[in-house]
């Protein structure tokens, strides 16, 4: 296809080709995402807790090998080495491909094309060679001048790594830069942005979130050469990892690869860690001023939600654009180890952080910051008027240094490690705390949350619960008191937030608080249950898992694969369902009767509505991505309906 250009010469209008297409396998190249759920329960039913709901599951997808084994270590509860982890997980998808490779629409032919065409591609896949090699097996000699796999790439750097894609630009002999990527996961997507290349999206489990240089197609079928070229000059929002320059390519760790350009790996990854230092470490908006914080319409409450490091990878996948009718949005990852000392939990991954953050940049975040000390420890710092005003002003300086818009203060550890007996001393100081760090956040112009548990059973002589925090005292100082009305049941089986008792809970701090501040008590909601061991019949090894959690996003497939029949109990306003799990073998095996309950948006939506009427400010849900479209719709709807239309008959 010719044009002309402005002077009237004939000008070839086609894209350029790409100098090398880079292909990840799972599902893109071929759809084994099922393959690799399958031995992942498979793993889990034998050697681990017993239940691998889907969201565990698709978690892991694009993850290496060895991520993916510790990953079912750490949420599994699977008790084998990792190498053998990995081996059996190999072991059960490779069975399973020798039956039948479900290849992907349209794959097959568009890497037809590119082989016809001349222009080279490589696989980069974090499966390990052993998988490989049947899928290269059933495709036609030389498809791939390369393939990377996740057995090849040093240990720590697979995918969302650069190195990866950086090796396979490399083995093709092509700038990452004049490269395309086709991927179907956030993970891999984010390795071969981060290498320089073009990314062609083709969601499968989980869809990459949008980005400069990221493309989403819904299938291959339709894609050509031309469109892949298309990619390459399409503008780009931000500037790529700058070209090394020309030579020779450099010895990698798996051997001497062919010609090329010589790339800077220990560089890039140098510069890329600084990106996400300074997006985790820094600012969470671009904007010349901080946001408003946001109130919610006439008639309706607000709504305040928390977000766990644990969920990240979910709720930026689907959860992001749920957050605009979102108040106030608490990270749930920072944590207090000393008067002078704030932190990152160090189970977070800080590329998850970074790439979260960016996602909701504009909205007002307030993030939590909880005691991490031991017994006591906190109790100490706040009696002594140097170091409360010491940890005050640290407090600041993360405020200062995160630009954050709030802070949410949630120090547990007075009401459930430091023993009833010290609360009565305990009390004035974490007033004084309270109206100090309050008058030091407004005066830069900030917002002060607390998150704590609440009282219940409130008489003219006495209440039950955490009365430690004396709510009354606080209120004239805070923006906002969350209250966290759940765990009720934690040592022995039973209910998860039993609405009698939220409504004890509700109707309890109603009268301790003064009316003039109730518009500051914010009701904490959960959205997620406990699978708990009821009985057991028979020997059980010592080993074997007892209480676990479930999220209202995993509990039916759970019923389903446990052939549980739920129901929903009104009086708890929970759901509920029994199994019969077989646990280890021989001499030291079981049988564990399983009781799983949980709050599904029925149960959202009733406490919500019991904030509502009781006149308080807000609601919060613990937490973002325990939740599915149904449990967000309640909450947000219960929030925010009008409810002069209701009626009862």
């Amino acid at each position: 296809m010719t044009t002309n250009d402005p002077e009237g010469r004939p000008v070839d209008a086609r894209p350029r080709p790409p100098a090398a297409v880079l292909w990840d396998m799972d599902g893109t190249l071929v759809d084994t995402e099922p393959y690799w759920f399958a031995s992942e329960r498979d793993l889990v039913d034998e050697f681990g807790r017993g239940d691998w709901p889907d969201e565990m599951a698709e978690k892991m997808v694009g993850f290496d090998l060895r991520d993916a084994a510790a990953h079912l270590q750490e949420f599994g509860e699977v008790r084998l080495p990792k190498d053998e982890i990995v081996e059996r997980l190999l072991d059960g998808v490779i069975a399973r491909l020798h039956r039948e490779i479900p290849w992907r629409p349209g794959a097959r032919e568009l890497l037809a094309d590119l082989n016809e065409a001349g222009v080279p591609c490589a696989l980069v896949t974090m499966s390990w060679r052993r998988f490989v090699d049947p899928v290269m097996a059933a495709l036609p000699p030389g498809s791939f001048v390369a393939t990377i796999t996740g057995d090849e790439v040093p240990e720590g750097e697979g995918k969302p790594h650069p190195t990866p894609y950086l090796l396979g630009a490399e083995a093709c002999g092509a700038d990452p830069r004049d490269c395309v990527a086709i991927e179907d996961s956030p993970t891999g997507a984010r390795s071969a942005l981060a290498a320089g290349c073009r990314v062609l999206a083709v969601p499968n489990v989980k869809s990459p979130e949008p980005a400069p240089g990221l493309t989403h197609v819904d299938s291959l079928e339709p894609i050509r050469i031309d469109d892949l070229g298309a990619l390459l000059d399409a503008p780009l929002e931000q500037p790529k990892p700058p070209r090394r320059g020309a030579g020779r390519s450099r010895a990698t760790a798996g051997g001497e690869r062919g010609g090329g350009f010589e790339i800077n790996r220990s560089l890039l990854l140098i510069v890329l860690g600084v990106i996400t230092a300074a997006v985790v470490a820094g600012a969470w908006w671009v904007s010349d001023s901080p946001p408003e914080r946001p109130e919610p319409p006439p008639g309706a409450i607000a709504t305040d939600v928390w977000v766990p490091y644990w969920t990240l990878d979910d709720v930026t996948t689907d959860g992001i654009d749920r957050l605009q009718v979102v108040r106030e949005l608490s990270p749930f990852w920072y944590e207090t180890v000393g008067v002078d000392d704030i932190r990152v939990d160090e189970q977070a991954q800080e590329d998850e952080i970074g790439v979260f953050l960016e996602a909701v940049d504009g909205a007002y975040i307030v993030p939590s910051i909880r005691d991490h000390m031991p017994a006591g420890g906190m109790a100490a710092i706040i009696a002594d008027p140097a170091t409360r005003t010491e940890h005050v002003e640290t407090i600041l300086a993360f405020a200062d240094e995160h630009e954050a818009v709030g802070i949410d203060i949630d120090y547990e550890q007075f009401a459930f490690a430091d023993g009833s007996d010290t609360w009565e001393t305990t009390r004035p100081n974490w007033v004084a705390f309270v109206e100090e760090l309050a008058d030091a956040l407004h005066d830069t112009d900030r917002t002060l949350t607390v998150s704590i548990p609440g009282i219940w059973a409130r008489t003219e002589t006495s209440v039950e619960g955490y009365w430690v925090y004396d709510h009354a005292a606080i209120a004239p100082f805070v923006d906002a008191i969350r209250i966290m009305a759940y765990d009720y049941s934690v040592a022995e089986p039973g209910p998860i937030a039993p609405l009698w008792w939220v409504e004890d809970v509700v109707a309890s701090l109603s009268a301790e608080v003064p009316e003039e501040y109730h518009s500051k008590l914010v009701l904490g909601v959960p959205s997620y249950g406990v699978n708990w061991v009821t009985s057991e019949v028979g020997e059980c090894p010592d080993d074997a898992t007892g209480r676990t959690g479930v999220t209202a996003r995993g509990a039916l497939d759970l019923a389903g694969r446990r052939d549980g029949v739920p129901e929903y109990n009104d009086v708890d306003g929970e759901w509920r369902f029994t199994y019969a799990l077989d646990v280890g073998e021989g001499d030291t095996a079981c049988v564990q009767n399983r009781q799983v309950r949980w709050v599904d948006s029925e149960g959202v939506d009733a406490r919500v509505l019991i904030a509502r009427e009781a006149g308080w400010g807000g609601a919060a849900l613990w937490a973002l991505g325990y939740d599915d479209p149904e449990v967000w719709a309640a909450f947000t709807d219960a929030a925010r309906r009008d409810l002069s239309t209701t009626t009862t008959e």
